[in-house]
């Protein structure tokens, strides 16, 4: 089994043919940019570990919310940033030009912010169609991440490897204030025992507050609950499931162009990663 925190690791993911085992790959995920999601940037480096952060352009730099001078440093450092949209909006509901907008302009921000490498996307509210994944995949974008597709009652323990689609990529509920150590922990470990894949955790506030108060909706989870399951996950032996990214039993790292993305990333016919491109919106 792989870990991969965040697709990343600094490392690169070996290819099917060369996995002998079924692999679980663990993605931690953090939506909207939410200025404490630093606690959590904190957390992972102390664990040399990485996170994605899918960021919402229009709310950075705002009350609450990262800078772009944070997302710099967290991007310099090896965390992935990833695509959210301008202001959140359910794109099913909108007119197609305004979907394009949305996703081309948030994507073409991140890109002036100095984010050459922008390849992944989280779907607000988790609601797409099939034009929105097509505006997602014509912005430029390689995938696009979906919520509530596994676990529970879903009778599904984890994406599969490779996705049947990229650009609905399924994943738990986002992981709100009823979550306990064990709830996290179950995660893992059902993908583990059903033949393993992708689990991507989705977490949105970091904070030590009651419920309600930094997040309404409780979508939260404290530094202290994270930075446990972050021990959790990091001290996983070589003999347990959780093994580094390995072929042929010699570590390799990836470019910094591929740096983000998982190795079922689309490619051309030539066999190469497809490049990122900015779109007009």
């Amino acid at each position: 089994m792989l870990l991969s925190l965040g697709s990343v690791l600094g490392t690169a993911l070996p290819s099917q043919a060369a996995t002998t085992d079924p692999v679980t790959v663990v993605s931690l995920t953090f939506d909207d940019g939410d200025a404490d999601q630093s606690a959590a940037v904190s957390i992972l480096d102390a664990a040399g570990l990485k996170g994605t952060f899918f960021i919402t352009t229009g709310w950075i730099g705002a009350s609450n919310y990262l800078t772009v001078p944070q997302l710099t440093a967290m991007a310099a450092s090896g965390h992935e940033i990833g695509g959210h949209t301008v202001s959140h909006p359910d794109l099913t509901t909108l007119p197609a030009a305004e979907v394009t907008k949305q996703i081309c302009q948030g994507r073409n921000t991140l890109d002036d912010w100095g984010f050459k490498t922008t390849t992944d996307f989280a779907y607000p509210f988790a609601t797409v169609s099939p034009a929105v994944a097509a505006a997602v995949s014509a912005c430029g974008f390689n995938s696009g991440r979906m919520l509530g597709d596994v676990g529970g009652t879903t009778g599904v323990f984890a994406e599969t490897i490779p996705p049947a689609d990229a650009f609905q990529t399924r994943a738990p509920e986002e992981v709100d204030s009823t979550w306990t150590l064990a709830t996290l922990q179950k995660t893992v470990t059902d993908a583990e025992t059903h033949g393993g894949g992708w689990v991507q955790l989705t977490f949105h506030h970091v904070c030590d507050t009651a419920p309600g108060v930094c997040d309404p909706l409780n979508l939260t989870i404290t530094p202290t609950l994270f930075q446990q399951f972050v021990d959790w996950l990091k001290v996983r032996t070589p003999t347990s499931p959780f093994q580094p990214p390995t072929r042929s039993s010699k570590p390799f790292t990836r470019s910094s162009a591929e740096r983000g993305s998982l190795w079922w990333r689309p490619r051309t016919a030539s066999g190469q990663l497809r490049p990122p491109v900015r779109t007009a919106c």
